[in-house]
């Protein structure tokens, strides 16, 4: 009776590690996957692809990529890029102002993603991992990273509205330009002996510009 139990036990015992075992090699197994993506407006479709090639190289298995707005109120492909992200992935970006559009929108997806055991990684070399051996290090990365946000979300924004106002014909600033025949009669009223304001009130141009026609005028 001893001896049956032995061999029982023995069994069992086998029978369990093999399951251990088997489960072990199951997880280790699992590869982790890099899911990248990529934004731009809708005239960079040139950096899109440029993006797209970078998260390549960087062997993403999967990318997901769209044309619109940084402050659109909706990223579809970012959010299929979220969703596919699982325990052990990472999300992987060329730069943070690719996915986010301002420092509390990063924060708030970055902590979601630690929780969930994910790591975001950009191709300038930022990364969050809950688990670095060097935390002080990972949190100035991260504040440095932020500042960056900052900057580059500010020059797209600035780009963007230049293109608007360009596509709509607006001033894009420094000094106003009016029309060789408008120049020409503020020249020739002044010479008549109007006064600036009596000119303005004629022309309907601005102050200073009709002081800097006049004075170019004086200088020709």
């Amino acid at each position: 009776m001893q001896v049956f139990d032995t061999v029982k036990n023995i069994s069992l015992n086998t029978l369990t590690f093999q399951f251990k075992r088997k489960k072990n090699l199951l997880t280790e197994n699992k590869k982790k996957k890099s899911i990248g993506y990529a934004r731009a407006t809708d005239n960079e479709s040139f950096y899109l692809e440029e993006q797209i090639q970078f998260l390549k190289d960087e062997g993403c298995n999967l990318i997901f990529s769209e044309l619109l707005s940084l402050d659109s109120e909706k990223k579809p492909e970012f959010d299929k890029a979220l969703k596919a992200l699982t325990k052990g992935d990472e999300l992987v970006v060329t730069k943070l102002d690719r996915a986010f559009s301002s420092r509390n929108e990063c924060i708030k997806v970055i902590n979601k993603l630690l929780n969930q055991d994910i790591q975001l990684r950009t191709l300038s070399g930022f990364f969050t991992n809950k688990d670095s051996p060097n935390k002080s290090s990972l949190v100035f990365n991260i504040l440095c990273e932020l500042n960056n946000l900052d900057y580059e979300c500010l020059k797209e924004r600035k780009r963007e509205n230049v293109l608007k106002r360009r596509l709509n014909g607006n001033n894009l600033g420094g000094r106003p330009k009016i029309s060789t025949l408008k120049e020409s009669l503020v020249i020739r009223l002044r010479k008549e002996g109007y006064s600036y304001r009596s000119i303005r009130a004629q022309t309907g141009i601005a102050l200073s510009t009709i002081r800097r026609v006049i004075l170019d005028g004086e200088g020709k």
